[in-house]
């Protein structure tokens, strides 16, 4: 069953990639960047300014650069330009131990059914960035600042990032959701909660680290 797989990033190192980049974690990314944009091919709708990029790795580096330095990583794109910067982002960061982020697997996958009960109880809407910070779960990656109103053309996200304060949040709203979630009619939603979500968020909480989620269809 599609749901979400759950990691984790050393909090320090992936502020110091963002904010301070060495010029090998800028080569990394713009790797990870050209082979995405090869991959889309000829995706682009006429006049988007992504369509522009280099193709090449190295000239990429000064593109990687200067999105890492923006406050917004995705407003001004494209869904097709969102798409590129994302994938070649979180791409990256599972899969380069180069980067030196930390990255960790935490749980292998967590059903969709879990968390959407979570959320409907927290008062949100599943799926979709409300108040609760649950609902931020696999939908908000880092520096992107959803919409207020979200429409169904609107851009969906593949992952989702979130700093250790924002995990303490996610912990008191799972704790404070557990007796719901413990009298659902369906074992394998109970035992998802129990067994794999809630050890993993408190574990990563406990440690202060990053949460980092990537959605699994």
């Amino acid at each position: 069953m599609a749901g979400y797989i759950i990691y984790s990033l050393d909090g320090p190192r992936f502020t110091a990639l963002v904010e301070r980049p060495t010029p090998a974690q800028l080569a990394i990314l713009a790797q990870g960047l050209a082979d995405e944009r090869e991959e889309l091919g000829d995706e682009f709708d006429e006049g988007d300014p992504v369509a522009e990029w280099p193709e090449d790795a190295a000239e990429l580096v000064r593109v990687v650069a200067a999105r890492l330095a923006l406050p917004d990583w995705y407003g001004d794109l494209s869904q097709v330009g969102r798409q590129l910067w994302e994938t070649a982002f979180y791409v990256t960061c599972m899969r380069s131990e180069e980067l030196d982020i930390g990255f960790r697997v935490e749980n292998d996958g967590v059903y969709w059914d879990v968390i959407s009960l979570i959320v409907q109880r927290l008062g949100d809407r599943p799926e979709m960035p409300g108040k609760s910070a649950m609902s931020r779960f696999g939908t908000v990656p880092f520096r992107y600042h959803p919409p207020v109103k979200q429409q169904s053309a609107d851009w969906t996200p593949m992952h989702s990032m979130h700093p250790p304060d924002e995990v303490h949040r996610m912990l008191a709203e799972l704790r404070s959701s557990a007796s719901a979630v413990e009298a659902a009619e369906d074992q394998d939603v109970r035992e998802q909660f129990t067994d794999e979500l809630l050890p993993a968020v408190e574990r990563v909480a406990t440690e202060g680290r990053l949460l980092f989620i990537q959605v699994d269809t």
